[in-house]
């Protein structure tokens, strides 16, 4: 019981020793972690945007349908919810929203 309870200890530590090291390093120096810069990067770019598939999906999506991007998930993956022609949002099997790969839409400008 000592055992983990030590471990919870040093391990609450290193966790608050390393994000003091991280704000300080952001705040003072202006460094930023690369994959925090290059994921607000990637949502700049297409969050809240327009999209259109270009391939079908296995979950029923089919290749043409518009959409918009909800959430970056990561780096290569998105949350998005599509449109059918009349503009109401299509729902497969009670679900509105989509995690779909981000090298499967396009923007439409």
């Amino acid at each position: 019981m000592g055992e983990i309870i030590f471990e919870w200890i040093i391990g609450g530590i290193y966790v608050a020793i390393r994000t003091l090291y991280d704000w300080i390093k952001e705040k003072l120096f202006g460094i930023k972690d690369k994959q925090k810069a290059e994921l607000k990067k990637i949502e700049k770019q297409i969050l809240y945007k327009k999209i259109r598939l270009t391939e079908n999906l296995n979950n029923g999506l089919k290749s043409g349908m518009n959409g918009a991007v909800l959430e970056v998930i990561d780096k290569n993956n998105v949350f998005a919810e599509f449109y059918d022609l009349n503009g109401k949002q299509i729902e497969i099997n009670d679900k509105i929203v989509f995690e779909i790969g981000i090298d499967q839409f396009k923007l439409i400008k």
